[in-house]
């Protein structure tokens, strides 16, 4: 490893040109609505709105100041968020300024991280540049709940910075050790996949030490105590903050979440339809359909295994020369680790996934063109290597800058992300629900109706619908989409007051009473 300081005054016009790029590519978001998840995390939970509530947020699930049940811990997320509620009440910019201060962090943590790693303040610099502007990066920065992933990267950096100066600097080495695993504890505390930072420990340690110079027996004791905190974390999360199957995301089982071999299968498919995004990211699509592999014998397998079987082979025989290439490799597969279907999450395949692990394919790029800069020294040749790279930058930039634009709203969001995926159903619901909040009535029947017909097993959708007709006055169609939810689900006891409303508005009393005794049969159960 060569050796570089870690200093901040040394290298101060790179890290304000990288908090610059930051905000000039991520100002737009200021403007944008809170929506989505934003209301379960921010607007209509009670925890995050008053902090005498943020014990609450080490004992109880994610979403309980919501009054809902969640399998995810994230204390420090919410605090986070109860910080800027203090500090901005509800108001949208300054949950959005927040997610824009910790992608500028980030982008400067990976820059001294590169920078101490392998010596060269060119390559980490583009490889920050290139985190920064990337659009596979804007489902975690532009909306406030998508902050989960930017706060543990924050932490992890940290950790791991923490970790590398206690390696390679005498002075206080064990502070330093000790702040490393301090931070490691905060990322765990604010998303769980941090559980990866003892393997990204263990590969800074191969990468810092040549072959020779290894020592075993220190390894694992730089590593022990991490994995001893993962592990009490894991029993933690298994047996008092276990709030619903961490195992295991899917409440109603099927062949993907029962079959590891059926996630992995898939998994291949997954991890080529993200190599494409990093490669191509003109559609950026929230929702997206991934069909599962269910066997070996299928082609997105086979050519995953040979892709990677290649991949690894050719990182290991530059690895005396350039450990970059193994580096990347194992950061990348590391880091997706936790989405990766081991546990089966209920999200397959989301862009902010790859918030972290994008990390590695931004640095073999930034190796590239460093390489290409140095084997070309002609002033000619490099002013079009720097034509190139600006080109590069800009269309990245501007096609960031214009998908920040999707989120400004939750109708322009719903209706992007309909047109690209028409099947999702909890996009179309949110999407009727907010007609409705809009006073947009017909728009949200409509949606509605749609919704049902696409798959008709959820009783607050005929729910919803029902009081939609009910603002409507149009009485006797409320009256059958209620039932019509109560068939699906005899407990749905918002159908029931539903109809109580509905009742004494048209005054049919007889109606009225059979409903009311229904609901003391029901308490009595």
């Amino acid at each position: 490893m060569v050796k570089s300081h870690f200093s901040l005054t040394s290298n101060l016009s790179i890290v304000l040109i990288l908090i610059l790029i930051t905000f000039i590519t991520y100002m737009n978001i200021l403007p944008n609505q809170l929506f989505y998840d934003d209301e379960e995390l921010i607007y209509k939970n009670t925890y995050v709105q008053n902090l005498r509530f943020s014990p609450r947020f080490f004992t109880e699930n994610m979403i309980a100041g919501a009054g809902k049940t969640s399998n995810m811990y994230r204390p420090v997320l919410l605090t986070s968020f109860a910080i800027d509620y203090l500090i901005w009440g509800g108001s949208p910019a300054g949950f959005h300024l927040t997610s824009i201060f910790l992608h500028a962090a980030n982008s400067v943590l990976i820059f001294f991280l590169i920078t101490k790693l392998f010596g060269k303040r060119l390559l980490a610099a583009l490889t920050s540049i290139l985190f920064i502007i990337h659009p596979v990066q804007t489902e975690a920065i532009t909306y406030a709940s998508g902050r989960t992933d930017p706060l543990f990267t924050f932490f992890c950096l940290i950790s791991l910075l923490f970790f590398l100066s206690s390696l390679t600097i005498r002075k206080d080495r064990l502070g330093k050790y000790l702040l490393a695993l301090f931070f490691f504890i905060l990322a765990l505390l604010s998303k769980e996949a941090a559980m990866i930072l003892p393997f990204l420990v263990g590969l800074i340690c191969l990468v810092t030490y040549h072959k020779d110079k290894l020592n075993r027996t220190q390894l694992i004791k730089n590593i022990s105590p991490f994995i001893f905190i993962d592990i009490l974390y894991l029993v933690l999360r298994l047996s008092i903050l276990n709030f619903a199957n961490i195992l295991n995301f899917y409440q109603t089982a099927n062949s993907y979440s029962q079959n590891i071999s059926i996630r992995i299968f898939t998994f291949t498919k997954v991890f080529f339809e993200y190599i494409g995004i990093l490669l191509f990211p003109k559609d950026l699509i929230f929702a997206r359909d991934i069909q599962f592999i269910t066997s070996f014998i299928n082609p997105w397998v086979i050519l995953f295994f040979l892709f990677v079987g290649i991949l690894l082979l050719i990182s290991i025989i530059f690895w005396k020369e350039n450990k970059l290439f193994l580096f990347g490799f194992f950061w990348f597969f590391i880091t997706l680790a936790p989405v990766s279907g081991i546990i089966p999450i209920n999200n397959i395949i989301a862009e902010h996934y790859l918030y972290l692990p994008s990390l590695a394919f931004f640095l073999i790029c930034a190796y590239f063109f460093t390489y290409l800069w140095n084997k070309f020294p002609n002033p000619s040749q490099r002013i079009f290597l720097m034509i190139i790279l600006v080109f590069i930058f800009i269309a990245l930039s501007t096609r960031t800058i214009i998908r920040n634009l999707d989120w400004k709203d939750p109708i322009t969001f719903y209706t992007k992300s309909l047109s690209q995926s028409p099947w999702d159903v909890p996009m179309r619901h949110n999407l009727a629900m907010t007609y409705a909040d809009k006073g947009e009535i017909d728009r949200a029947i409509k949606e509605y109706k749609t919704l049902i017909s696409l798959a008709d097993v959820y009783p607050n959708t005929h729910h919803n619908l029902a009081d939609a007709y009910k603002v409507k006055g149009q009485y006797r169609e409320a009256e059958e989409e209620y039932k019509k939810a109560l068939k699906i689900d005899p407990n749905f006891y918002f159908s029931y007051y539903g109809l109580i409303d509905l009742y004494q508005k048209t005054g049919e009393k007889e109606k009225l009473k059979e409903i009311i005794k229904q609901i003391q049969k029901l308490q009595l159960k």
